[in-house]
């Protein structure tokens, strides 16, 4: 093979040839070990020199299962190895004996990316029988079960050397058995039924938990429902889950909110009267509104739930805010917009901040904050010092 620009003497032995992103480099595997019977037993952390393909280096052996291996023995045992290799399902590799260096076993590579052992991964042993003898669809519905984040589509890759034709042709039957999720196509993300039954469960908990907790809230936003779930449930199965929850009819997700499914805010009595007192403050207030801070301080609940009633008058629009500290009635603008438009049609179609508070009645506290909302509102526009009545 000709590799063009490149110095011999940066190539070293146990280098592999691979398209670039594909496979990594590993410093632990899981593998199925065995003793030759002229071999000692092995104990639980013991080093030996390990060589698969023309890569060598030093490892240390901790078995699955078993705390030594006698000679002739065969177990599944996870291999810290001190420097990086790449090694790949499947591949062969042989053990020699720290000192003297002298061959006392092999075996075959089962998971080249494999995690530090620890007791309460219980389910390994049965993991790596998978891999050992399961069909394609067995493996990837294990490697499934164990990604808590999900398995994406590179991810099987660099785990299984399979092509990606046959990485999708098993998971369409694992999905079509029920077994996976596939939360996204492109690119591929896979989550275990079980995972995904999870999340969808704590989904439709939370959402019901927080409007018990809020009742005066139409709903949870779906940020800070996402982020409640923490950084295990990965945005692809949040959204696969919330879609397939509000498919079967069991919440609402318009816009920024989930809600229960058909839920709406249901007022107490207090919070009925607080409510119209709200809206007639700012009514009967006109264009000279009170603060927000006087018009909730006069109401018979604490403040927490007339700053949510005030909010409920916000979003059904019978208050309008213009400013942050100025909030009017809608009626009360109706007929501001309407004096406007008899304004220009007697007086012309320029009207200036003088003008504007002769013609309302009102000071500068208000009329800049009005004046800049009808700008907004594409009533008015700028020009100059004068506003044009559009």
């Amino acid at each position: 093979m000709n590799l063009a620009g490149i110095e011999h003497t940066a190539l070293k032995r146990g280098m592999v040839l691979a398209t670039p992103g594909k496979f990594r480099k590993t410093r632990r595997v899981d593998v199925r070990l065995e003793l030759l019977a002229s071999a000692r037993k092995m104990k639980q952390g013991t080093r030996a020199h390990f060589h698969a393909g023309t890569a060598e280096t030093i490892v240390e052996v901790f078995f699955h299962g078993q705390k030594e291996l006698p000679p002739g023995g065969k177990a599944f045992a996870n291999v810290k190895l001190q420097d990086e290799l790449l090694v790949l399902p499947g591949d062969r590799f042989i053990v020699r004996q720290f000192s003297p260096v002298v061959t006392i076993g092999g075996g075959t590579i089962l998971d080249p990316l494999a995690r530090r052992p620890m007791l309460r991964d219980t389910g390994r042993i049965a993991y790596l029988e998978t891999l050992e003898r399961g069909n394609r669809e067995e493996i990837l519905a294990a490697m499934a079960e164990r990604a808590i984040l999900g398995l994406g589509h590179e991810e099987i890759i660099a785990r299984t050397t399979w092509m990606d034709h046959e990485i999708r042709d098993a998971a369409r039957k694992l999905s079509d058995a029920g077994r996976v999720k596939s939360v996204s196509t492109e690119p591929l993300v896979l989550v275990s039924e079980t995972i995904f039954a999870e999340v969808r469960n704590k989904i439709q908990e939370k959402v019901e938990k927080f409007q018990k907790e809020n009742p005066l809230l139409p709903g949870m936003l779906r940020e800070d429902l996402r982020s409640s779930l923490g950084k295990r449930v990965r945005a692809e199965t949040f959204r696969a889950a919330l879609e397939d929850l509000t498919s079967q009819k069991k919440l609402d997700a318009a816009g920024e909110l989930v809600k229960k499914a058909g839920s709406e805010i249901t007022l107490q009595p207090e919070e009925a009267r607080a409510k119209d007192a709200i809206e007639a403050a700012f009514a009967s207030a006109g264009l000279q509104v009170p603060s927000v801070k006087e018009v909730l301080a006069k109401l018979a609940i604490e403040a927490k739930r007339a700053e949510r009633l005030l909010q409920i008058l916000l979003r059904e629009k019978l208050l309008v805010r213009v400013s942050p500290e100025l909030i009017f009635h809608r009626q009360t603008l109706a007929e501001l917009k309407a004096r406007l438009g008899g304004y220009k049609k007697s007086k012309g179609d320029r009207i200036s901040v003088p003008a504007f508070k002769e013609l309302t009645g009102i000071t500068r506290k208000y009329a800049i904050p009005l004046l800049e909302y009808l700008d907004r509102e594409r009533v008015t526009r700028r020009a100059g010092d004068d506003r044009v009545i559009l």
